[in-house]
């Protein structure tokens, strides 16, 4: 054991998240409401394509600066995407009849999402094998 730690695959943690999102939505409906679940779903839902947009952003910027192109684009693409996906969140909580709270739990899905796979990930690479190493 070299003490390094091995990162989970993103689809893993899209994978997870979905899992978990599908259950607190399945919660909120049951002890709060049908507006809270579909909530839940849709926040579950932005930071899924958050995270995929960042990975396709990210994919370009690196083959980009692999194939030697300006990094003026790569200047700018990220603070474009997070100012993009802040007046989504702002719009769709503060001018539509979405659930707050329910978005929350959605979005805090995908923390829960990544702590899990983490763990995952590196409870697996620790494990003794039989022969002792």
């Amino acid at each position: 054991m070299d003490g390094t730690r091995t990162l989970p695959a993103i689809g893993a943690i899209q994978r997870t998240n979905a899992i978990i999102a599908c259950a607190a939505a399945l919660l909120l409906f049951i002890f709060r409401s049908q507006a809270a679940a579909l909530s839940c779903l849709l926040g579950a839902g932005v930071v899924i394509l958050n995270v995929f947009l960042l990975t396709f952003v990210v994919r370009i910027l690196l083959a980009r600066a692999v194939g030697g192109a300006g990094s003026t684009w790569g200047a700018i693409a990220l603070p474009i995407k997070l100012v993009l996906f802040i007046g989504l969140v702002y719009l769709t909580l503060f001018h539509t009849g979405i659930d707050g709270i329910g978005f929350g739990v959605g979005v805090l899905t995908q923390m829960i999402a990544v702590l899990i796979e983490t763990a995952r990930a590196n409870l697996g690479q620790h494990r003794v094998s039989p022969d002792g190493v």
